[in-house]
């Protein structure tokens, strides 16, 4: 199975990183070891001050697929609909694009 999830601020509910994963209690001690290797991107950062305060990302199962494709593009579709608050970077379903920039197309493509 392929699952989407969402890694939440234990703060404030907030959804703040959405990934896929065979396995995503793996993914997120990945994540984890990741921040504490360097701050180099948001997501780091964030967790990092996670660390800091005692806590770590709650890991919430957004849905899960037995086709990689359809993850994928479930992947994509929580990107966008969490897009003001999350800390990813690429959209999902159209590899490494920017996803900000992606939303601003599609915006300016409906005006």
């Amino acid at each position: 199975m392929h699952h989407v999830y969402h890694l939440v601020d234990p703060n404030d509910r907030t959804v703040r990183y959405i990934g896929k994963s065979r396995n995503p209690k793996s993914r997120l001690k990945q994540h984890i070891a990741e921040a504490l290797e360097n701050d180099n991107t948001e997501k780091k950062r964030w967790i990092r001050r996670l660390l800091a305060s005692g806590q770590k990302p709650v890991l919430v199962i957004a849905g899960s697929f037995t086709a990689e494709p359809l993850a994928r593009e479930a992947e994509s579709a929580e990107c966008h609909r969490h897009l003001a608050t999350i800390t990813n970077i690429h959209d999902p379903a159209k590899k490494a694009s920017d996803l900000r920039k992606s939303k601003s197309n599609r915006e300016s493509d409906v005006l």
